[in-house]
């Protein structure tokens, strides 16, 4: 089943009327990380539930950005973003679980890569994560003090599963919701949304399987 299957199911046996930009979506809620991830609608919903940790579960609600999102990716010329965030790495030294605080730094994404420069003029980058090995969550745990409310907590995973997490803070929600949108418009070809036949087809076969003996 995939996610966009699993909304269906779930707003069928509460009776709910899916209304015109109703973005329903089934979120990864991470408790421990205080963050979520909506899941794109056509991701596999039993291998996440088998990799979920006890801190973490599924939730079906709306997607109160998605409108916005897609309305800024329509009007956006190209697929990359740059600019200011503030940047705090995740590291445990001898065991303590110190970190470095959060630094203003400069970043690039593109359809490739998200880099990290020092600043705006410099030539090289600091550090430089494959955009296929990020998972993006909303939110900050508050014992880190985000500097703002608007941030996203990232995990990295490549395939030697060398593992890294860090955290990056906007300042407004404005900006959190473009970078996010280009994130989620990166990873997925700008597929963000199902489309009316995608619907359709969801729907049918949610209801197939209620009626099948």
């Amino acid at each position: 089943m995939t996610a966009e299957e699993l909304v269906f199911e779930i707003l069928d046996r509460r009776k709910i009327v899916m209304k015109e930009k109703d973005f329903w979506s089934c979120f990864e809620v991470n408790e421990r990380e205080e963050a979520e991830r909506p899941l794109h609608y056509s991701e596999k919903v039993l291998p996440i539930v088998h990799g979920l940790g006890r801190e973490s579960c599924l939730v079906v609600k709306r997607q109160l950005s998605m409108e916005n999102m897609l309305l800024y990716l329509a009007s956006k010329v190209g697929d990359s973003k740059h600019g200011m965030m503030k940047f705090r790495e995740e590291k445990n030294l001898l065991g303590l679980g110190l970190s470095t605080g959060f630094h203003d730094r400069y970043f690039i994404l593109n359809g490739s890569c998200l880099r990290l420069y020092k600043e705006v003029r410099s030539h090289k980058p600091e550090k430089e994560w494959p955009v296929k090995n990020l998972k993006v969550y909303l939110g900050i745990k508050k014992k880190v003090r985000p500097p703002s409310c608007w941030g996203f907590t990232v995990f990295f995973e490549n395939e030697r599963m060398e593992k890294q997490q860090w955290y990056l803070c906007c300042d407004t929600q404005m900006e959190l919701r473009a970078w996010f949108a280009t994130f989620l418009s990166v990873q997925h070809g700008g597929n963000l949304w199902p489309s009316e036949s995608s619907k359709g087809q969801a729907s049918f076969l949610v209801l197939r399987r209620r009626c099948a003996p």
